[in-house]
């Protein structure tokens, strides 16, 4: 699962990123660190931990999250998308799903760059900046096919199905909505548009980042949420500063701040919600660890997803609820209760599910 993270500058995007990774990037400096920031975001699951505690394997591997701090993609100006740069445009369009981190604190020494602090503008002045840059790359392609399906090539009949396609698209941005409005009526369609990677047919988890005085029930954090449903609010800069603490110590602040959460599982929970993705486990002595499929995925799937050769190979996947095991105490009692299933390739995986994949990989 791969996330980027975008929002204007001074918004706390960079807090966020560290808050969730671990990272120390300097934040503050916007103006001075352009480019992109890569790490990676472990998965918090108290299921892992209390499989963790049963199994006491060698190995304990959470799921993640590769995130992508775009310093400096979104200008906050008004440019109509020029302020995005082509390289950085390029990497954002290989996300899974946006984290659009939006700025909801007031700072006399933070000044915003449009001068005033309204999330809603900003959160629609975002949006606008990548519908623009969708425009501008339909827009473009569309130009060369028309001059393209007038000469006759191998791909003409292909150019011309394109074409036909990305005219529909480009006449939904031209009327400021957004690309994922457009319903494919067939397979050719679908693959058009997927193979352009629109932004604004991507997935969003919006993060609101309020002041410290914001958080708790009933604060503009609890108003932001309802708002916008989906979203999450936190505080960018207690939440970066409570992950740079000895382990031991986090609860306790946390605690103090009134913070039943850290960030990086509500984000990790929100990111999931939006691309509609679950995690399933595999256990044992050598090795407990988490896997993250997208909802209605089947068995053979999930066997592609720890390694191609066991989904080639699929036989049979062994599969039990985590629940369920929990109540037995151990897959001994488990099997004798007859909750262990033999499930073939077309079985769909549950959130939670434990998975142990049969295959022939000789």
């Amino acid at each position: 699962m791969k996330l980027g993270i975008i929002g204007f500058p001074a918004s706390g995007k960079t807090s966020l990123f560290n808050a969730v990774t671990g990272s120390t990037q300097p934040v503050g400096q916007y103006s001075n660190t352009p480019g992109l920031q890569l790490a990676v975001m472990k998965v918090p699951d108290p299921r892992m931990e209390k499989l963790r505690g049963m199994y006491d394997p060698k190995k304990f591997t959470l799921a993640s999250a590769d995130c992508q701090d775009f310093t400096g993609l979104i200008s906050g100006t008004g440019g109509g998308g020029k302020e995005i740069k082509g390289e950085l445009l390029g990497k954002l369009r290989e996300v899974d799903a946006i984290v659009h981190v939006v700025r909801a604190f007031e700072s006399s020494e933070v000044p915003h760059v449009l001068e005033s602090v309204d999330p809603m503008r900003d959160l629609g002045e975002t949006d606008s900046e990548l519908l623009f840059a969708d425009l501008a790359q339909c827009t473009s392609r569309v130009e060369k096919l028309r001059v393209q399906v007038t000469k006759p090539t191998k791909t003409q009949d292909r150019d011309k199905k394109e074409l036909a396609t990305l005219e529909k698209v480009l006449a939904l941005l031209e009327e400021g909505k957004p690309a994922r409005g457009f319903e494919p009526a067939n397979e050719d369609e679908a693959q058009f548009v997927a193979a352009f990677q629109f932004l604004t047919v991507k997935k969003q988890a919006v993060v609101f980042n309020v002041g410290e005085s914001d958080l708790g029930a009933g604060g503009r954090a609890t108003e932001l949420e309802a708002k916008v449903p989906g979203s999450i609010a936190l505080c960018a800069r207690v939440e970066m500063e409570i992950a740079q603490l000895p382990p031991e110590e986090r609860r306790e602040f946390l605690e103090a701040m009134g913070i039943a959460e850290p960030a990086a599982p509500r984000l990790a929970r929100a990111a999931y919600a939006a691309l509609d993705a679950i995690p399933f486990f595999t256990v044992g002595p050598d090795e407990v660890r988490a896997w993250t499929i997208h909802r209605g995925d089947t068995a053979v799937a999930a066997a592609g997803r720890i390694h191609t050769d066991l989904a080639k190979g699929f036989i049979r996947a062994e599969v039990f609820a985590y629940d369920e095991l929990v109540a037995a105490g151990d897959e001994k009692a488990l099997k004798a209760a007859g909750k262990m299933r033999l499930e073939g390739k077309e079985y769909v995986v549950k959130d939670g599910d434990i998975v142990h994949i049969r295959a022939n990989t000789r």
